[in-house]
């Protein structure tokens, strides 16, 4: 049975132990670490613009993450050149001043607000990723997730938003989610992706996410859930569309 060397994230990871079937509960994310770790621990670095079509363009940060596996950092990627930091998204000029670039260690690329600085992200040595993203009032928040090979890691988590492989996951003693307050909205754009919303008790508006899994001989469970104030809802059609295209 595979276990996960990061922190856990609710609602972002599942545990597996003896094949238990948890039921969905949403609830507001919250930073495992202190302010000064995360300040020490996840950094963020001046990568370039990154561009996108008809010329626009955004700053793009990497951020730092401690290794698992040895002392110190995950290697930093390289600053942008001209092919680098280019991707092929339509981007509104106009919300494009609101929002930068954020490379995160095992979880690849993501639209934040711009003037969003506080992070956690963490990799585990099996590869898996997590994040957590706050706006300076810690009332909106991004998580991100990413299984890598993880079967046992991935399984559980996916069953929530894919209930056909939840037979499966228990059957391999992985555990499980389930909706069964019928908590979540779900749209399926094929088989492999699904479009969430759920509300969370207090927040004002709904919570949106994507989620997507492949079992191409290593099975791999990836996702992001945004919940933003009402007056930055304009930025989650970009955020949530761009993590689609590039995930």
């Amino acid at each position: 049975m595979f276990k996960i060397a990061i922190p856990v994230f609710l609602l972002l990871l599942a545990n597996t132990v003896r094949a238990e079937i948890k039921t969905f509960q949403p609830q507001f994310p919250q930073f495992s670490n202190n302010e000064k770790t995360r300040k020490i621990n996840n950094q963020q670095y001046f990568l370039g613009h990154a561009t996108f079509q008809n010329n626009v363009s955004i700053p793009f940060y990497g951020v730092t993450a401690l290794n698992p596996v040895d002392d110190g950092y995950i290697a930093r990627i390289k600053k942008c050149d001209a092919q680098s930091c280019h991707f092929n998204f339509n981007l509104d000029t106009n919300l494009a001043k609101q929002l930068k670039l954020l490379s995160l260690p095992e979880l690849g690329v993501v639209l934040v607000p711009r003037h969003w600085q506080d992070i956690q992200t963490d990799a585990g040595a099996n590869g898996t990723g997590s994040s957590l993203l706050m706006s300076p009032d810690h009332q909106e928040a991004i998580t991100l997730y990413d299984s890598s090979v993880c079967a046992g890691c991935g399984y559980p988590s996916a069953s929530l938003y894919f209930p056909q492989l939840l037979k499966q996951s228990i059957e391999y003693e992985y555990g499980g989610m389930q909706d069964s307050h019928k908590k979540l909205t779900l749209v399926y754009p094929n088989k492999n992706t699904a479009f969430f919303s759920y509300q969370i008790a207090k927040q004002k508006t709904k919570t949106h996410g994507v989620a997507k899994y492949s079992n191409d001989g290593d099975f791999n469970f990836r996702n992001i859930h945004v919940t933003l104030n009402p007056n930055n809802q304009q930025l989650m059609r970009p955020i949530l569309n761009f993590y689609h295209a590039t995930h």
